[in-house]
């Protein structure tokens, strides 16, 4: 599992690393359920840490098939695309400019930190995005790198038998 993933009733947030397909799906069903159980929309923040690697062509593929699906469970969707300067500003430029097409009129937002999310929230939002963003921020997931490739762990709380260390 290349992202971290928590919720409350009114927002999601993850934490990127190098996705896969199984990790985007396990984040649009995040959202759908938090959705579904809300009985609205909610907010998606997503945290891209500015050493993570891009997704490779077939995971970037397989999220544009997934955005119809987030268009309708997001009330607005944030993207916290990290790093400073030129190269990191026009990343956030070219990305808000490709994606702006599938989402309603002020709905789809990249940032450069968590600072400019609420902001951009409707009101009724706000306490939900405040709440998410304090608890990413009390588990370092607003500071951590991008998490690695872990395979699950198994009941016990270990790693399984091929993925652990030979001695």
């Amino acid at each position: 599992m290349a992202c971290n993933i928590i919720s409350n009733e009114g927002a999601v947030f993850a934490l990127w690393g190098k996705p896969n397909k199984a990790d985007l799906e396990r984040v649009i069903d995040r959202v759908e359920l938090i959705a579904s159980a809300s009985g609205r929309p909610v907010v998606y923040i997503t945290r891209v840490p500015q050493l993570a690697p891009p997704p490779e062509a077939d995971v970037r593929q397989h999220l544009n098939t997934l955005m119809p699906r987030f268009v309708k469970a997001c009330a607005s969707y944030h993207v916290l695309l990290e790093g400073v300067g030129f190269v990191s500003a026009l990343k956030r430029g070219i990305l808000a400019s490709l994606l702006q097409f599938g989402w309603r009129s002020g709905t789809f937002f990249v940032h450069e930190n968590d600072k400019g999310v609420i902001a951009k929230v409707e009101r009724h939002h706000r306490p939900y995005v405040e709440s998410i963003i304090k608890m990413a921020g009390a588990q370092g997931l607003l500071t951590a790198g991008p998490p690695e490739d872990v395979p699950p762990r198994d009941n016990t709380g270990s790693r399984p038998l091929e993925s652990r260390p030979r001695l």
